[in-house]
C-alpha cells in the first residue's frame, strides 16, 4: 500500500476531486487539482485519472522545490503550472485547473474584454479574473504566464484551454468554479445582454459575506 493512503490530507483531496466531477467542471481526464501538503510539498492528481472518480493511489506528493515525485506515480502533465503558481504565491495552498462548459466556450472568444460581475457570487468570492493567450498545455512559459496573472486575480481563464482556479482551500477553489461557471452561463445565456453589477453597488457589497 502507498503511504500516502493512510494520509488523511489524502482522503481530502479524494474528496474534493470528486466533487469536481460531480459539480461537471471537467470532463474525463480533462483537468487536475493540487494542495499544499506541507511547506514543501504539494499533492497533485496523476497523469491522465479522472478527478471524478480520482483513487487514492492516484495522489502524488511532489517537492515544490524541484518538482520530483516524493510518493506516487507520474504527476498531471500541468505540474509546471502548478510548481510556478505555489512558488511564486506561497498563500495559494489550494489549485484547480478545470473546463467547465461555459467557462471554457467564453475562454475561446476572441473578445476577452469581459466584465463578468453578472452575480454578488463573483465579486464577493472571486474577484478579479485574468485572461491569457494560448499557449503549450504543460509548458513552463503557460505555467509563469499564468502564475504572474495569478499575482492580482483568483481564476485565470485560458485561451482555448480552460479555468486555473487558486484558493485557500480545496473547498475554496470548487466554491470559485461552481460560482464562475454560473456566471458565465448567464452570460451566454443571455448572449452577452445582460446588467453587469457596477463598481459602486460592488462597494456596497463589502461586509456581505
Amino acid at each position: 500500500m502507498n503511504d500516502l493512503d493512510c494520509m488523511p490530507q489524502i482522503k481530502e483531496f479524494v474528496r474534493w476531486a470528486h466533487k469536481v466531477g460531480k459539480y461537471e467542471l471537467v470532463r474525463c481526464s480533462s483537468g487536475n487539482l493540487s494542495c499544499r501538503m506541507t511547506d514543501d510539498t504539494i499533492l497533485v492528481s496523476e497523469s491522465r485519472s479522472w478527478l471524478s472518480n480520482l483513487k487514492r493511489k492516484q495522489v502524488v506528493q511532489v517537492s515544490i522545490n524541484d518538482g520530483s515525485i516524493i510518493k506516487g506515480n507520474r504527476p498531471t502533465g500541468e505540474l509546471p503550472l502548478h510548481l510556478a503558481i505555489m512558488r511564486r504565491n506561497p498563500g495559494i495552498n489550494a489549485i484547480l485547473h478545470c473546463q467547465s462548459t461555459s467557462a471554457t466556450t467564453i475562454a475561446c472568444l476572441p473578445n476577452q474584454d469581459i466584465n463578468y460581475n453578472v452575480i454578488i457570487e463573483v465579486p464577493i468570492y472571486i474577484g478579479k479574473i485574468q485572461h491569457i493567450p494560448y499557449m503549450k498545455p504543460g509548458s513552463q512559459d503557460l505555467g509563469d504566464a499564468v502564475a504572474q496573472a495569478t499575482d492580482s486575480a483568483t481564476i485565470v481563464q485560458m485561451q482555448n484551454h480552460g479555468q486555473v482556479v487558486i484558493g485557500n482551500s480545496l473547498e475554496d477553489v470548487v466554491q470559485k468554479a461552481v460560482f464562475f461557471e454560473l456566471a458565465c452561463n448567464i452570460m451566454l445565456n443571455s448572449k452577452f445582454n445582460y446588467t453587469a453589477i457596477n463598481s459602486e453597488q460592488i462597494n456596497l457589497l463589502q461586509g456581505y459575506r
